[in-house]
């Protein structure tokens, strides 16, 4: 793994994180009726906490178990991840600690 790529992982990890951290915290704040003031149906608030739980989760599995450990190998597959991590990162293209050479 070339630092640049370490930097990408670090940086997705720190996403992933804050995604499930927030969408945690909104799963708790629903359970207690927060939100209800502002017209969120109990079940749409709780299906909406659930569905960023599990986009973290799958992102974060994605990462660890399908790109990072191809990072740095030979050929089509060490170039393969090496995509697939450009592009997980640059769905967050423009946000703080997001260097632009990362682009695809």
């Amino acid at each position: 793994m070339t630092p640049d790529q370490a930097d990408m992982v670090a940086f997705l990890r720190d996403r992933y994180a804050e995604k499930l951290d927030l969408a945690q915290s909104m799963a708790r704040a629903f359970a207690l009726g927060l939100g209800q003031d502002q017209g969120l149906k109990p079940t749409d608030a709780a299906d909406q906490a659930r569905s960023g739980i599990h986009a973290a989760e799958s992102r974060t599995r994605f990462l660890d178990e399908t790109v990072i450990p191809y990072l740095g190998t030979a050929g089509p597959t060490g170039r393969i991840a090496d995509i697939q991590l450009r592009l997980l990162a640059d769905e967050h293209r423009g946000k703080p600690g997001y260097d632009e050479t990362w682009r695809p």
